[in-house]
């Protein structure tokens, strides 16, 4: 409509005019049609110490774009590389506790269905869940399974009582939280499997978050020395019962009256 007067002159002094970047659309539009006012050599701009008339000349016009143009490369640039700091924050966050994080989904899940734990110890189905290495599966189901058994105790592990096509994490954490003692089975095949670190950090977890301390106990085998143990387990070593596997089959009776004691402990 501006563009088609031709016989009228439009006076703007004393409304504030703004000629900063958000407004260089409107701006460049006003530089079109600058004839048709009277007074925009008189015309301040807001935040500019210069007249309107002067920024819309050609010169100064276009250096007025291209800072506009940098500073919104400038904040694009600001703003992506917020994001990708936020990004490679959460996933190392998400990476480092991540077995918390596991913890909380999969305890809140087992509360919307209706299983509330506890961590009584007469409401556990189990004296122990025995964890261990798969290349240790031998020893631990033919000697530690059945010479616990045979002194009367509830044993559990993953290769006997795990459920087929259920969530390896879901599975450790209710066989841990229904069982009194978590055993972990600490060989050199132990260190040296990924999976373990994961068992570990969700026993520490579960016993400290359900006030459970003493409740794992640690078998180390192959003269393992602390200071080689899983660092969960060295920062709570206080409040963990270890036991070492005897070396001579002399002291194997000893070693099973031991076990049997801390078990019964509560």
């Amino acid at each position: 409509m501006l563009k088609r007067l031709r016989r009228v002159q439009i006076f703007v002094l004393g409304n504030p005019i703004n000629c900063d970047c958000l407004h260089v659309q409107s701006l460049r539009r006003l530089k079109e049609i600058q004839l048709l006012f009277g007074d925009l050599n008189e015309t301040m701009c807001s935040e500019k110490k210069l007249t309107v008339l002067e920024l819309l000349q050609e010169k100064a016009f276009a250096k007025f774009e291209k800072n506009c143009h940098s500073e919104t490369w400038l904040a694009l640039s600001f703003s992506m590389l917020v994001i990708l700091t936020a990004a490679i924050t959460i996933v190392f966050l998400v990476k480092k506790y991540r077995v918390h994080i596991d913890f909380i989904i999969l305890s809140l899940r087992s509360r919307w269905k209706g299983v509330v734990y506890s961590a009584e110890s007469e409401d556990c189905q189990f004296a122990a869940f025995i964890f261990y290495a798969e290349d240790d599966y031998s020893i631990v189901s033919t000697v530690l399974y059945q010479s616990l058994t045979n002194e009367g105790f509830q044993i559990s592990f993953s290769d006997k009582d795990f459920t087929p096509g259920l969530t390896k994490a879901g599975e450790l954490l209710w066989f841990i939280d229904n069982s009194r003692k978590v055993v972990f089975f600490v060989t050199e095949n132990f260190l040296a499997s990924g999976w373990n670190s994961y068992a570990v950090q969700m026993a520490v977890t579960h016993s400290f978050h359900n006030d459970r301390q003493k409740s794992i106990i640690v078998i180390i085998k192959d003269n393992i020395p602390i200071k080689r143990m899983p660092k969960d387990f060295r920062y709570i070593w206080w409040s963990i019962v270890s036991i070492r596997w005897p070396e001579t089959t002399e002291l194997m009776q000893q070693f099973w009256c031991e076990l049997s004691c801390i078990l019964k402990l509560d």
